[in-house]
């Protein structure tokens, strides 16, 4: 009876050590096959550029049509759909998925650091006035920290920008000559300035510094602004 018990008892190991075999193998098979099928889809889609313009290049499917156009002549391209607008244009595609396609913008700078010089202040630098602007209490030991490191840009000022949550940064510029403290900062992408100019290029990060290109998004754009004295003016 013992021997009988024994041997049903190591049937059934083996059997149930067959069947997890079986099944090991039967799921090996699958992801063979699935890796194998989404190969053979992602070989299948041959990229390319498909636009290199004077402002833009589009890489996307060959198997797509890209093109750029101004709003008035939307009505003749039904069959497009609108991948992107940037000011006055409008880039359409057909026979595309948005995932599917990469938009960049060449950056060309429109002017210099050089082309806005401003005067180096030398004299005795003045602290940061908080009563000049009250908002600027909330930041305190940031705005004195930053001061610390003296003028950094447009001659006699202190730029001073901490981060304020994913792709933003936010700060002030103090005077100091006189201690005022100017609000105004914003950026997505961080920026480039010099102390010895009043030219200031907004999101400067989201150029790559390789090709001069800038990857489409909402918060991409690149802006290059004059420092007035009391503000931001954009360079049209």
């Amino acid at each position: 009876m013992k021997l009988i018990i024994t041997f049903s008892l190591c049937f059934l190991i083996v059997s149930c050590h067959q069947k997890k075999e079986k099944e090991k193998e039967t799921n090996s098979h699958l992801n063979e096959v699935n890796i194998l099928n989404e190969t053979k889809k992602n070989e299948s889609i041959e990229i390319d550029t498909l636009l290199n313009s004077n402002n833009y290049l589009i890489i996307a499917p060959k198997s797509a049509t890209i093109k750029i156009i101004k709003q008035h002549e939307i009505s003749n391209f039904q069959t497009f759909k609108i991948l992107m607008n940037y000011k006055d244009d409008i880039i359409i595609g057909e026979n595309i998925s948005e995932e599917d396609v990469e938009i960049y913008r060449k950056y060309h700078s429109k002017t210099s650091f050089n082309d806005y010089p401003a005067t180096i202040y030398k004299g005795k630098l003045a602290d940061p006035d908080f009563s000049s602007n009250p908002t600027a209490k909330q930041f305190i030991t940031r705005i004195k920290e930053g001061c610390k490191n003296g003028i950094n840009f447009a001659g006699h000022f202190t730029l001073i920008y901490w981060g304020c949550g994913s792709s933003c940064q936010m700060g002030v510029l103090v005077d100091r000559k006189t201690g005022k403290i100017y609000d105004g900062y914003q950026t997505s992408y961080g920026s480039k300035f010099e102390k010895n100019s009043k030219l200031i290029i907004k999101n400067a990060g989201a150029i790559d510094t390789n090709t001069n290109l800038i990857l489409m998004c909402a918060s991409c754009e690149v802006y290059e602004e004059i420092w007035t004295g009391t503000k931001f003016k954009l360079i049209e």
